[in-house]
């Protein structure tokens, strides 16, 4: 039976739009390394042959990104503002997204130095290169995802490890869709304000008031894009913003796109 504080933590996995739509032959997939723990999100593309330019959003995630063709890897922190990250023409690459509540073994830097960065695998934890040429080159996706299941994932996770803290932290902000505010997380786990702040700084390498914006941003976000049935009020009310305005500026300070813009190039994109 699934532990109920890693339900709303497994189910989970926020989007990275410029991925999906700004890339060639993108395709994912969700695999668990152990039951009631969350999903790893494993995911490939290739870009195209003239830009060399992508945009991240915040999503709360840390990804290992891999270029096949050159055979390097880098560990991107999660971001806290949209940003343009530079990516190679004409290069395949295959990456893994996983949430914070999974832990890195052997980190040279702690998570909250790898905000808003990208640093390379190698400088990260000792990564044996014979180990890496085999996922670059598997002859797929799924033969890449199933050599770093078995081969890479043990050396990099630590499964089991997060302080039940964080886990019922995380379950709170994402069973309310993010709103909640520090003052009521802090009563929920049981600890001050200022412990809950340390810890997730050293866990999550975010503020929870900021991470718990990420959540609500990532949630809107997944409501216009993977569905067709939803307003923007039904966003607005389902996930606490006062009204319109508020939710276009949390899009403004978050995304590159306001909802509207997203819901427009959506429906392009299906056209096309």
């Amino acid at each position: 039976m699934m532990n109920p504080l890693n339900s709303k933590i497994i189910s989970y996995l926020p989007s990275q739009p410029d991925f999906e739509f700004q890339t060639n032959y993108y395709t994912e997939q969700k695999v668990r390394i152990k039951p009631n723990q969350p999903s790893i999100l494993f995911y490939q593309f290739k870009m195209g042959g003239i830009s060399n330019q992508i945009s991240v959003i915040p999503d709360g995630c840390i990804d290992i990104l891999i270029n096949c063709d050159q055979h390097y890897g880098n560990i991107c922190g999660s971001v806290t503002k949209s940003r343009v990250i530079n990516l190679l023409p004409n290069s395949t690459y295959f990456g893994i997204r996983f949430l914070p509540c999974l832990d890195i073994k052997k980190l040279k830097f702690g998570i909250k130095d790898l905000t808003d960065k990208e640093i390379s695998l190698n400088e990260m934890f000792p990564v044996n290169t014979n180990i890496l040429e085999r996922v670059v080159t598997g002859e797929s996706f799924m033969e890449r995802v199933n050599i770093f299941n078995e081969i890479l994932g043990s050396q990099i996770f630590e499964i089991d490890k997060s302080s039940k803290l964080i886990k019922q932290a995380l379950y709170n902000i994402y069973a309310t869709r993010g709103n909640i505010t520090i003052t009521q997380l802090a009563e929920e786990v049981g600890y001050s304000t200022r412990y809950l702040r340390k810890q997730f700084e050293d866990h999550i390498g975010i503020s929870p008031k900021l991470f718990s914006q990420i959540v609500r941003f990532q949630s809107s976000l997944n409501m216009l894009l993977r569905t067709t049935h939803f307003t923007l009020n039904d966003v607005i009310h389902e996930n606490g913003y006062y009204d319109q305005a508020h939710l276009i500026h949390e899009f403004r300070n978050f995304g590159c796109m306001t909802p509207y813009q997203l819901t427009g190039q959506k429906s392009c994109l299906k056209t096309s």
